[in-house]
């Protein structure tokens, strides 16, 4: 009785320990960077005449460096808010989405603190992307719009890194 319960726990602990590699080794990590490309869409909310805040809701396309893997030619959606005291301040902070082909999405939470660069952090994945973490830096460029009075941006993500689960 004794033989088998030492036996039991063995192959308990060897089975804990395989099995916690066997997921630690299907985690894989992945860089890649691409741009996406869209029509910006603002609200514009003047505080007074040096503040003032906007609000974005941006739909585009996302095309990677590569012109394959994950997220190339997804859709992108971002939604976000910024203040801007004139001369002193700029903030940003967005919820960025990229949905494949196949509807899984990664969300993003992007943050600026100047009007060029900043930082994302990815907070959720669904589907085949669920457990996901991620971090990314990127550029905004805002290009004249057509027809005028529109505004288009494109930005470049930087350095995307993710592991996945």
């Amino acid at each position: 009785m004794k033989k088998l319960l030492v036996v039991s726990v063995v192959l308990a602990t060897l089975a804990i320990v395989w099995g916690g590699q066997a997921c630690a080794q299907d985690q894989k990590e992945m860089t890649f960077s691409g741009t996406d490309y869209w029509p910006l869409t603002m609200k514009v909310f003047p505080l007074d005449a040096d503040h003032v805040i906007t609000q974005t809701d941006i739909m585009g396309v996302r095309v990677n460096d590569s012109g394959d893997g994950p997220f190339h030619r997804a859709a992108t959606h971002i939604v976000g808010i910024s203040y801007t005291s004139k001369g002193r301040e700029y903030r940003m902070v967005s919820f960025l989405t990229w949905v494949d082909k196949d509807g899984d999405k990664v969300v993003w939470e992007l943050s600026m603190s100047d009007t060029s660069s900043g930082k994302g952090k990815l907070i959720e994945g669904t589907g085949k992307c669920a457990g996901w973490q991620g971090t990314m830096d990127f550029t905004v460029q805002i290009v004249k719009g057509f027809p005028e009075g529109t505004f288009r941006g494109i930005v470049r993500d930087e350095n995307i890194k993710i592991t996945t689960k």
